[in-house]
């Protein structure tokens, strides 16, 4: 049994690919400037929210293996952001 167990890869995947596409359909909704970070990085942390509802939901369920994967992909979103808001 490896590190990343099925179940683990899942809960990352989607955690990860939620915002993004989230954060896709909101970019092509919106009237966007490349040079406007300060609204990317603000609509990039608000993306980050249906991670919530996946985490507490998986937890409620007893599928910790999936939730420690959208706290990962939680971890790495903020970190992002952070990333964004900092150097943009």
């Amino acid at each position: 049994m490896g590190f990343l167990t099925k179940q683990l890869r899942r809960g990352l995947l989607l955690g990860l690919g939620l915002p993004l596409f989230i954060l896709g359909i909101a970019l092509l909704n919106l009237d966007f400037k490349i040079t406007e970070f300060d609204k990317f990085a603000g609509i990039a942390t608000i993306c980050a929210i249906p991670n919530l509802l996946l985490f507490f939901g998986s937890l409620r369920k007893n599928n910790e293996p999936f939730a420690y994967g959208v706290l990962a992909s939680s971890i790495l979103w903020a970190l992002f952001t952070f990333g964004l808001k900092l150097f943009g």
